[in-house]
């Protein structure tokens, strides 16, 4: 390639980043991450007084550097086709699509709130570019494309394109013993700490196409669910995504190291009004210290967490939250890891000044414990917590009960808040606000079978009102586009859902049952993961995965929680995938899955079951009129690599779901999923 035409290339990146660089900054709309476009950019056309600018500067780089090679400049993406189409039996009267859709987006788009303008889905086209034009400095410029091509909405219409810019720069600098690097751009993913920036742990199903899957052959990813301990999550899993500034400045002979951040992440703006309504930012400082001594080794850190905001255009009204805290990670003997964190937070808005006896205040710290195999034979951990419930982050890795703090604000309308988990019956591993818990999780290796065993335990530390959340698991994906990113879903209002996730909200309390008075909640979760390997012959192998819980909330604390008189809600979950290595090019991939859910007397009652009462109006009945639902999945796949860069994945489910009292609270029908993904 010549030296003019990689001019040609670079003049029209640097120039179109910098225009709509230039509109974002702006004001107008903030992109959230995942590829999730909140307006249109065009290519703008190049000015002759701004070409002649750039081609001065680069004929001055090609004078001095002898041209742009390939050693300096890379090209790369992934392109990705898409199309699901569903046939529903029967379906939720408000499910945004037509029961027989096609859709070529991972989700579709809809008026339906404050999310509607975003298309929550992964980008159909990346482009990045990329180049080292000095000895310390490197700069991104990369473009998503994104549409909305989902078929007949019953709200609104979908139809159109999104290209959004990803720009981003990073310098380094040293000198001696201190090094300096900063970072600026869109999306930057960054972290702090637990409390103040990263992102809760979910699993995820191992059978559905993850957006996020990186490049690597179809079978190896099943492969690295057998032998990895940790689950493979959502990409950049515990970072948080940034629109701003980073910088770390780093005093080498003292193993210091300070990092600033200063910016919008994803959780600072309604995602439905622009920078300019809402004068939100965030900003984060992080002092790190690394211990190197004969018998402990890691590193202890100092945070500073504070989002500054306004609830509205006008009025004034504050709408902060600040987060200190402490968090270490130590390695003692080489053998066993100690870490924790500790912190303080405040929280400023209305929600607050109008309630006096709350000040806003609230402290939290989590302490761990792990023993690898060098100190024991079955490795374990054991994780204690106790956060108060106005310790909140929504960039961070706490799950939020507190009703003060809500996603993209204050202003923000709770229908629209996928960050709210009020009382959530959590999995093991997760923190949540206002609770104390202990999580333990252990490994065992028995030859070939693995297992991995999760136990976690909480209560409430005060009373957080009426309503329970739990996390519906199976046909969680499929569920959760039905109608997306509202939170008061389905046919009794009760469906909540989030990015590949979807949830229930559980009412405490009926006509027979006041809850104004009850004890406090108890959580009890147990998992228990079974991972089988099989070669068969010299080409071809067989890994099972089956994985199970269990969850139940009921008054009071409870070590091993038993059915009885004071339980609200249990759910049981099984997931079992079988997947087959057929040739080095194709394997197959089973699964089967199944949920029962069921409420008690104690939590809402059918309105489709008539009551029957006694002469003093007690209900004879009311065993018949709980909650209790199955759902089921069957489905199966195929992924066939047809080279190093290049796949195709088909996927085929048949799903139900049914409440035996809730009658109008059910669905059955048919998906099919066909993915195209093209790495250059």
């Amino acid at each position: 390639m010549t030296n003019n035409k990689l001019k040609g290339i670079f003049g029209a990146f640097v120039l179109t980043a910098v225009a709509t660089t230039s509109v974002v900054a702006g004001g107008d709309e903030f992109s959230e991450p995942f590829g999730k476009p909140t307006r249109t950019t065009m290519l703008l056309p190049l000015e002759d007084t701004t070409t002649s600018r750039v081609d001065l500067l680069l004929d001055k780089y090609v004078a001095k550097k002898g041209g742009l090679t390939e050693e300096t400049l890379k090209i790369s993406g992934v392109t990705r086709f898409l199309t699901i189409y569903r046939s529903m039996q029967e379906s939720y009267v408000d499910m945004i699509n037509a029961d027989k859709n096609f859709s070529f987006t991972d989700y579709p788009l809809a008026s339906v709130g404050s999310n509607g303008a975003a298309n929550g889905a992964y980008p159909m086209l990346e482009l990045n570019l990329q180049s080292k034009l000095a000895k310390n400095f490197d700069f991104n410029v990369g473009y998503s494309l994104s549409h909305s091509f989902s078929g007949a909405l019953t709200e609104g219409s979908a139809q159109n394109i999104n290209a959004v810019q990803n720009l981003n720069f990073k310098a380094a600098y040293r000198s001696g013993m201190l090094k300096s690097t900063v970072y600026a751009g869109e999306v930057l993913w960054t972290n702090l700490s637990r409390f103040t920036m990263g992102q809760p742990e979910y699993r995820d199903n191992y059978f559905e196409r993850l957006p996020w899957d990186w490049y690597r052959k179809s079978f190896t990813r099943y492969q690295e669910y057998y032998s990895l301990s940790s689950n493979i999550g959502q990409q950049n899993l515990g970072n948080s995504p940034l629109q701003g500034f980073i910088g770390e400045f780093e005093v080498l002979p003292l193993q210091l190291n300070f990092k600033a951040i200063y910016g919008r992440t994803n959780r600072s703006v309604a995602l439905s009004s622009s920078t300019r309504d809402f004068p939100s930012f965030t900003h984060g400082y992080r002092l790190e210290k690394l211990i190197f001594e004969r018998q402990i080794r890691g590193k202890v850190g100092v945070n500073l967490y504070q989002k500054n905001a306004d609830e509205a255009f006008t009025g004034g009204l504050p709408d902060n939250n600040t987060i200190g805290s402490l968090d270490f990670g130590l390695k003692v003997a080489n053998k066993v890891n100690v870490s924790g964190e500790f912190g303080m937070g405040k929280l400023e808005n209305s929600y607050f000044t109008n309630n006096p006896l709350d000040d806003g205040t609230g402290a939290g710290g989590v302490l761990k414990v792990e023993f690898d195999r060098r100190a024991v034979l079955w490795p374990f951990s054991v994780e204690y917590y106790h956060i108060q419930k106005n310790l909140v982050s929504l960039d961070g890795s706490i799950l939020n009960s507190n009703t003060g703090a809500r996603d993209g604000g204050f202003g923000t309308e709770a229908i629209y808040d996928n960050t709210q988990q009020i009382n959530i019956s959590n999995e093991v591993g997760q923190l949540a606000n206002n609770r104390s818990g202990v999580n333990l999780k252990l490994e065992a290796t028995l030859d070939k079978l693995k297992i991995q065993f999760g136990y976690s335990i909480g209560q409430e530390l005060t009373n957080a009102g009426d309503t329970i959340t739990i996390q519906h698991r199976v046909n969680s994906f499929s569920r959760s586009r039905f109608r997306p990113w509202f939170q008061a879903g389905g046919p009794y209002a009760r469906i909540k859902s989030a990015f590949f996730r979807t949830f229930e909200t559980i009412t405490i309390g009926n006509k027979y049952y006041d809850a104004t008075n009850r004890e406090l909640l108890g959580f009890n979760t147990i998992e228990l993961f079974l991972k089988y390997k099989l070669p068969i012959g010299k080409k071809h192998e067989l890994v099972l995965l089956n994985f199970s819980s269990a969850n139940s909330v009921k008054e009071g604390f409870n070590v091993f929680s038993n059915i009885d008189s004071k339980t609200y809600t249990t759910l049981v979950y099984n997931d079992f995938i079988a997947a087959f290595k057929l040739t080095e090019k194709v394997s197959l991939v089973a699964n089967y899955a199944v949920e029962h859910f069921r409420g008690s007397e104690r939590t809402n009652l059918s309105p489709d079951v008539v009551a029957v009462e006694d002469a003093n109006g007690n209900s004879l009945n009311s065993a018949d009129r709980i909650i209790k639902q199955y759902g089921s999945a069957y489905a199966a796949g195929i992924d066939y690599d047809f080279n190093k860069t290049t796949s195709l994945h088909l996927r085929g489910k048949y799903m139900t779901h049914e409440d035996k009292n809730f009658t109008k609270d059910k669905f059955s029908g048919f998906e099919t999923n066909f993915e195209l993904k093209i790495f250059f």
